[in-house]
């Protein structure tokens, strides 16, 4: 199972104390409400995994799946730019990757009751907002050589992962200033698009905003916009000195969750950037620290800008300029606000997503079920029949 240990890093603080300038505290608060975004405006794709691969496999071969904890078959498995065929006895699986799919190395937790696979070289393949996890052994009479094509396997599963996680982005640099026709960003630390998990085999791309806390309170605020101009707000998220923050463990993985919504980035360099980001605001709510000014905010600023010009080099390009997942068309949706302020699509249907085959391979399904987030849609190709659970085999290393 995926550790939940946080692991976001903080070696920086961009927070210092400095006198606080009340006239500044109650900026943005004279500004029109601002407007919940409509379903149908959303930029959204299918993560449904029985989508069409692309183009031609980039590599394929045999590989053992872990069926049980004891029980391996030797299947052929083609990998493609957004997914991963397997075939065996005639039959083939495909799985279509999205950008909440790791991989990462594992090996056998108890030696002693795995004797017959300990030749093999473990890697998993998790789709963690399905629960499900597909185990793969390598093996070579050489132990050498089966390392070596385990971690080309692992590496070339990260890249398609990648690939498709760029491919859906639109172009964008991280910002930290204000936009003056948006009043509401007026305490803008940083803000950028990010692919949100919001069910039902859905990923919607939303424009987040990082603002810091506000006199007279110890919350500061995520902002999810429709789209950089912030203009109508899809949900919000407060965060708090109890508020769990952490990423997910993966080969350049991109994923991270907050308050138990799941998230993924363009990029390692900047997930890393809004984890810290949001870990030096928990260390100031924690000591008490006064709401920072408008000279503050413009030093904290700098400071982000200065972290984003650092990791330029490791930002990597954009990836193919078609996305590699279906977009979702919403044909309608009615709209309710809950009680956090979030919004809900209670009747929505999809204008071109037809129903796709579902994976029929037994997984492992690890983890609890988790509910989906606030921008939850009923659709019309859902996941209908999951793989059993073998018993879990394996635990992640490094």
């Amino acid at each position: 199972m995926v550790s939940t240990a946080c692991r976001c890093l903080c070696n920086t603080d961009w927070f210092p104390d400095e006198a606080q300038d009340l006239d500044f505290d109650g900026l943005g608060g004279a500004a029109v409400p601002i407007q919940p975004a409509r379903f149908s405006d959303l930029l959204a794709y299918s993560t449904d995994m029985g989508q069409s691969l692309r183009g031609k496999p980039l590599r394929a071969g045999d590989v053992w799946f872990l069926r049980s904890d004891s029980a391996a078959e030797k299947v052929q498995v083609a990998l493609y730019v957004n997914g991963l065929a397997i075939a065996h006895n005639g039959k083939e699986v495909r799985a279509c990757f999205s950008p909440f799919t790791l991989v990462r190395n594992c090996k056998f937790q108890d030696s002693a009751t795995c004797s017959q696979l300990m030749s093999l070289k473990i890697f998993k393949i998790f789709f963690f907002v399905k629960n499900l996890c597909y185990f793969f052994g390598v093996s070579a009479d050489d132990e050498g050589l089966a390392e070596k094509e385990r971690q080309q396997w692992v590496a070339d599963v990260a890249r398609a992962v990648h690939l498709v996680t760029q491919s859906l982005f639109p172009p964008f640099s991280i910002s930290c200033e204000p936009i003056c026709a948006a009043a509401v960003t007026a305490r803008r630390l940083m803000a950028g698009y990010v692919l949100y998990h919001s069910g039902d085999d859905v990923a919607t791309i939303l424009y987040g905003e990082l603002s810091p806390h506000t006199r007279g309170s110890d919350l500061a605020r995520l902002a999810f916009y429709e789209n950089e101009q912030c203009q109508r707000l899809a949900m919000e998220i407060w965060l708090s000195v109890a508020s769990n923050c952490f990423e997910k463990v993966g080969v350049s993985c991109t994923c991270f969750c907050i308050n138990g919504h799941d998230f993924s980035a363009r990029t390692m360099a900047e997930r890393k950037l809004w984890l810290r980001a949001i870990s030096n605001m928990k260390v100031k709510l924690q000591n008490a620290a006064p709401a920072p000014s408008r000279e503050d905010l413009a030093h904290y600023r700098e400071a982000i800008e200065e972290q984003v010009r650092s990791l330029e080099n490791s930002l990597e390009g954009r990836g193919p300029v078609d996305a590699l997942l279906q977009r979702i068309q919403w044909e309608r949706s009615e709209i309710s606000r809950t009680d956090d302020g979030s919004i809900t699509a209670e009747e929505g249907t999809l204008a071109s997503k037809k129903p796709m085959a579902t994976v029929a391979l037994s997984a492992a399904k690890t983890g609890a079920g988790r509910s989906a987030g606030p921008l939850s849609q009923r659709s019309v190709a859902r996941d209908s029949s999951r793989p059993r659970s073998p018993k879990q085999s394996c635990r992640d290393s490094f």
